[in-house]
């Protein structure tokens, strides 16, 4: 992994999503920085969709606390999707490769696994000049395997905030659901400078859907 990046410090980054010609809302990507977690020093990330196409509304939070090699600690869903609505958590025992759900079922899980959300902060600190593919252990919904995160190419992209000379990174996983609970593709695109991800192009339970950078602070 690349040294110390600026999410491990406070970080807020704002996405505008698209689906097709439609607003969708605002997507927000949030770190903490440096916190704790029962005594153990950790990060805290956070990501919140807000918005939805009509007559489907989503407002969900995604919450990861990792230790500080970025190994999930902690991992809550809150969702609010249309006329669905759930809440959950899973606290990962990393040291003795266990992962405990809020329901009381507990799994066995390779030490070092990843949740979806930790997973995109992890893919922002991989040196993609000297490797196009990583892999990973991750674990989530009761599914253990192993992820890939994989370089399609290099692209330069515009959004709002200017143009980017952009890795474009796509994590494969077996259960074919990625962190927004669609059904396959999840692109990221990075900018190589500042490691922030300045667009995502994600399926998502209503359709593909497109968001672009539009405020980091």
């Amino acid at each position: 992994m690349i040294g110390l990046l600026s999410f491990f410090q406070p970080e807020t980054l704002v996405f505008d999503a698209k689906f097709g010609p439609f607003k969708a809302g605002r997507l927000y990507m949030i770190s903490s920085g440096r916190t704790s977690w029962k005594g153990i020093p950790a990060y805290k990330f956070l990501l919140i969709a807000s918005g939805g196409v009509p007559f489907y509304k989503i407002e969900d939070t995604i919450t990861s606390i990792t230790d500080t090699l970025l190994r999930p600690l902690l991992y809550q869903k809150i969702q609010h999707e249309g006329n669905y609505h759930a809440w959950g958590w899973i606290s990962y025992d990393q040291d003795n490769g266990k992962a405990k759900y809020s329901d009381g079922r507990t799994f066995d899980i390779p030490k070092g696994s990843l949740d979806p959300l930790s997973l995109v902060y992890v893919a922002r600190t991989l040196d993609y000049s000297s490797n196009k593919v990583f892999k990973f252990p991750y674990h989530v919904d009761a599914v253990t395997e192993t992820v890939k995160v994989r370089v399609l190419r290099e692209e330069r992209v515009k959004t709002p905030l200017g143009e980017f000379d952009c890795w474009v990174v796509m994590p494969e996983m077996r259960s074919g659901k990625n962190i927004f609970g669609g059904s396959g593709g999840l692109k990221v695109w990075i900018d190589k400078e500042s490691r922030v991800p300045v667009k995502v192009e994600a399926n998502m339970i209503f359709g593909s859907a497109l968001g672009y950078l539009i405020k980091r602070n």
